[in-house]
């Protein structure tokens, strides 16, 4: 008879105000350090009886190691202490509020006749206008700035930032969750044509997705966004985030992991109607369960909905976009359309197709890249 298994949990010691906390994933190896669990800090592990290295990863790729081996007995619950004050955590980013930024905010009509670059906070769905039929009812705001780092509260209008230089237009989405705020730093390099972006949404947990996503440390972003959706419960004593949410419904996706995402997509796209993004992890959870006709009317929606703010959302509309206005004409009886819809899904592929070619693939968040100047109202 096989021996009961033991079990592990965490407690993290993180040092507060920085850019990172909560849950943080955790490995657990054996003496020949062959991975035997992995999940976050906030499950419970189980292991066979032994000896383990026990390891919590951090978004940057640092790694802090439990300093003994840890030994468990049969049936065993043993709690680990696991200390991070030692580590370095990056610190919240912060705006720069002087009174040269009063001067500069007061002489911009002048000063930026003087400058290669002018920036500008656009408010509203813009995506609407390329559309003909779905017109937003409310213009597109554009509010001159002559600041490069600012918090940005919620509101339910999409905020993008607008860099021009010699009449070449650049824009980046700012994602900001409900009911609170991002800070946004950019630039953008005019000899190398980089550009540079930091967000902190001073949620710790919504941080650390983010930056484990950035970084590529896939493995790390998918045990997080699983217990998202496996474990709801984790999150019903703490602030919602839609953000984070969403973001765990992507990396999910990302990784064809799609168990537990059917009622999960749906609340999102339920309970945050403002969001873009919860409309389009809808649309390619349903259409990668085969539920084509289901996504294509959602699809049709997005318009009124507004652009995604990450890539990736704009990146799946594009590819649905694209095959169902292909395959609707040729007969594709669960795709039937009528021709009003049809040459709506068409433009919608065609706006999409362009905004794909546009996508600065180095980011997360949707960042467009010379394209012609977004209308405002």
């Amino acid at each position: 008879m096989a021996e009961p298994k033991a079990t592990l949990t965490f407690k993290l010691d993180t040092p507060p105000n920085q850019r990172w906390s909560g849950a943080l994933p955790i490995e657990v190896r054996d003496e020949k350090l062959v991975l035997r669990a992995r999940g976050v800090s906030d499950d419970t592990l189980e292991v066979p009886p032994g000896r383990y290295y026990v390891t919590a990863l951090l978004p940057n790729g640092d790694q802090s190691t439990v300093d003994d081996v840890v030994i468990v007995s049969p049936g065993e619950n043993k709690q680990l202490n696991i200390a991070l004050s030692d580590v370095a955590f990056p610190p919240n980013l912060e705006t720069t509020n002087t009174i040269s930024d009063s001067l500069w905010e007061i002489s911009r009509p002048v000063t930026q006749y003087f400058f290669k670059q002018s920036f500008a906070i656009l408010r509203g769905n813009w995506l609407a206008d390329r559309i003909p039929g779905t017109a937003s009812p409310i213009p597109l705001k554009r509010e001159p700035t002559t600041r490069s780092n600012l918090d940005i509260p919620f509101s339910r209008e999409a905020v993008w930032i607008e860099i021009e230089s010699s009449k070449q237009y650049n824009y980046f989405a700012v994602p900001i969750d409900e009911g609170g705020s991002t800070t946004v730093e950019w630039s953008l390099d005019l000899k190398t044509d980089k550009l540079t972006l930091k967000l902190d949404f001073h949620d710790g947990e919504l941080n650390s997705l983010l930056d484990f996503a950035d970084n590529s440390k896939a493995n790390e972003a998918r045990s997080i966004s699983r217990t998202l959706v496996t474990r709801p419960d984790y999150y019903a004593t703490k602030k919602q985030s839609p953000l984070r949410a969403t973001l765990g419904a992507y990396v999910l996706i990302r990784a064809n992991q799609l168990e537990g995402l059917d009622e999960w997509t749906g609340n999102l796209v339920a309970s945050y109607p403002w969001l873009p993004d919860a409309l389009a992890v809808r649309i390619e959870y349903l259409a990668r369960c085969g539920r084509h006709p289901e996504a294509l009317k959602l699809l049709l929606d997005i318009p009124k909905s507004g652009a995604p703010l990450f890539r990736s959302g704009i990146s799946y509309l594009a590819d649905r976009a694209k095959t169902y206005a292909k395959l609707a004409p040729e007969g594709e009886s669960s795709l039937q359309v009528t021709a009003t819809d049809m040459e709506k899904l068409k433009r919608i592929s065609q706006v999409f197709g362009e905004l794909v070619i546009a996508l600065d693939m180095t980011l997360s968040t949707s960042a467009l890249r010379r394209v012609p100047a977004l209308k405002s109202g």
